[in-house]
């Protein structure tokens, strides 16, 4: 009889945590070229990951430090914050910073749609429903190597307009995120 063996593939997930309000607030004169973001300040920014038991990694809001295998992957996605929910941000592109491009993980984006109902106020202003197709954008990548990865983290910011009818956009901007990854031994 021929024993297969299980592997279980580890995903780290990393919630990038944007603040809307204070980035419209310094940055007043935003880029709306693509080619060209704003770097912004870290105090606008911070990353959230769920730390798996190890208590020996440091903590921090602006870098992000795990153990893993290779294979295992790492997923980005972002999300705003803004008190009367009028902006939002979405996730353009992760650009590698290091020097080696050979030595780093890259990211491609991945882009799901799901069927979801929502409610809107029909002619007669009755609460009606429709089912609407609604768009889950972020980026992964399989860990291909251990240390010290640096990324451009590409966003654009979306402000309502006065109607409440549709998001225009503000502008690009970037800022770099460090991902320290070390090597999860077989006894862990």
């Amino acid at each position: 009889m021929m024993m297969s063996t299980i592997t279980q593939q580890s995903i780290f997930k990393i919630l990038i945590v944007i603040d809307t309000v204070e980035i419209q607030k310094r940055y007043t004169n935003p880029n709306i070229n693509y080619d060209e973001p704003i770097k912004i300040d870290e105090s606008t920014w911070f990353a959230i990951y769920p730390k798996k038991t190890n208590h020996k990694l440091p903590d921090s809001l602006h870098s992000v430090f795990f153990q893993a295998k290779k294979n295992h992957k790492i997923s980005i996605s972002g999300i705003s914050i803004d008190g009367n929910s009028s902006d939002s941000i979405m996730l353009n592109e992760i650009e590698n910073f290091n020097t080696k491009k050979e030595t780093s993980n890259l990211f491609t984006s991945v882009c799901t749609s799901r069927n979801i109902v929502t409610s809107y106020l029909n002619t007669d202003n009755d609460l009606a429903i429709t089912n609407t197709n609604q768009n889950f954008i972020w980026f992964e990548s399989t860990i291909a190597s251990f240390g010290k990865n640096k990324f451009k983290i590409i966003f654009s910011v979306y402000n309502l307009d006065n109607n409440g009818n549709q998001q225009n956009l503000y502008g690009y901007f970037w800022f770099p995120l460090e991902i320290n990854i070390r090597k999860k031994s077989i006894f862990n």
